[in-house]
């Protein structure tokens, strides 16, 4: 975190970072280069830098797969005054024919002491992990979707899907056992019974993430008063928002999520192009399941979206506006520390009732 303090005089370092090795710029406080250096990402490296950086310099470098260990490190060594750059808000700014890790650092400096730097929000270790455990579940089951549909489409393609028992759920245990059953007596047998492993095989992952993420979001209030939402558990309530504070509005929450339009602007003339898809897919995925399942026991959002699809003849536009809309009302939620409009009490009492005994008996 940068300390609040009056930044004039103060020495400016910035880093192009690499896996193994990275370049640092170091410019006076009147704008000079003052030593340009590369430094190995070890213990000398970090030894070297530390001799030739002041403990009170402004740091900068990008937002980069090394930028959580390197921020790390950093501020071990006691520097406090780091900023991550946005990377591709950056790419706009730097854009240029001549590029290289000299010039790339030296921008990166000339720009954050002109305080022009666009900034990136570092997670704490806590959150990262919680994240990288939702990310990695949302893969799964994404996979777990997929695998579905081809072997739906497989049994459609051989003519035997309408002849599995009806059921509301189109892989019950009823129907699984039934898929199992098939012979077709030729290698169609070998086909069917490997896509119903790799499918249990996905499945039996996604349980122990999901009882990690329960004992780590139990105590979480956000997450609780995101459960007063009819159709949303523990698992969709673990939102990717962190602390809703960080963000200005509830339209900057929906830049961070991609899901606000492109735009291009000029003079008296707006065009508006398609969602922005510019934060994190993982996050957008799973507030498109949340809409829908929100949309199932809300018939007020349900009829907005209806009344979108109408006007715009759009389904999936109507999808965006009512997605920009849920993510309106979970920000108010959120800054206000207030539940669901339309909570239904007993079934928020026993969700949580669920999540607090899950919590007990599953995880570490």
């Amino acid at each position: 975190m940068k300390k609040k303090r009056d930044r004039e005089g103060m020495v400016t370092a910035a880093l192009d970072l690499g896996d193994s090795e990275s370049l640092a710029t170091i410019l006076s406080p009147d704008g000079d280069v003052v030593d340009s250096f590369s430094m190995s990402m070890s213990d000398d490296g970090y030894s070297l830098f530390a001799s030739k950086v002041p403990k009170d310099a402004r740091i900068a470098f990008e937002a980069t797969t090394m930028a959580y260990p390197v921020s790390r490190r950093l501020t071990a060594l006691g520097y406090s005054d780091i900023t991550v750059a946005h990377s591709k808000e950056l790419a706009w700014i730097v854009k240029s024919k001549k590029k290289n890790d000299r010039i790339d650092s030296l921008k990166i400096a000339r720009l954050h002491m002109a305080h022009m730097l666009p900034e990136s929000h570092l997670l704490s270790r806590e959150e990262q992990v919680k994240r990288d455990l939702l990310i990695q579940r949302v893969t799964l089951g994404k996979e777990v979707g997929k695998m579905k549909l081809k072997l739906v489409a497989y049994l459609k393609r051989e003519d035997v899907y309408l002849s599995l028992p009806e059921s509301s759920d189109g892989f019950s245990r009823e129907r699984r056992e039934a898929i199992r059953s098939m012979r077709f007596g030729d290698g169609r047998d070998l086909v069917v019974g490997t896509m119903m492993d790799r499918l249990e095989f996905l499945e039996r992952q996604c349980a122990p993430l999901e009882e990690k993420v329960r004992t780590i979001v139990k105590d979480s209030e956000d997450v609780r008063r995101l459960m007063s939402i009819k159709g949303v558990d523990f698992y969709l309530a673990s939102s990717y928002i962190g602390d809703v504070n960080r963000f200005p509005d509830d339209d900057h929450l929906a830049s961070f999520l991609g899901i606000i339009p492109e735009s291009w602007d000029s003079a008296n003339v707006k065009r508006r192009g398609h969602m922005s898809k510019e934060g994190p897919s993982t996050a957008r995925w799973a507030f498109s399941v949340m809409t829908d399942t929100v949309m199932r026991h809300n018939p007020r959002l349900k009829t907005y979206y209806l009344s979108v699809k109408k006007r715009k003849s759009s389904g999936s536009l109507a999808h965006v506006a009512t997605m920009r809309k849920l993510v309106r009302m979970i920000d108010h939620m959120l800054r206000y520390k207030e539940n669901w409009r339309w909570e239904d009490e007993t079934s928020t009492t026993k969700k949580l009732a669920n999540l607090d005994r899950g919590a007990k008996t599953g995880g570490d």
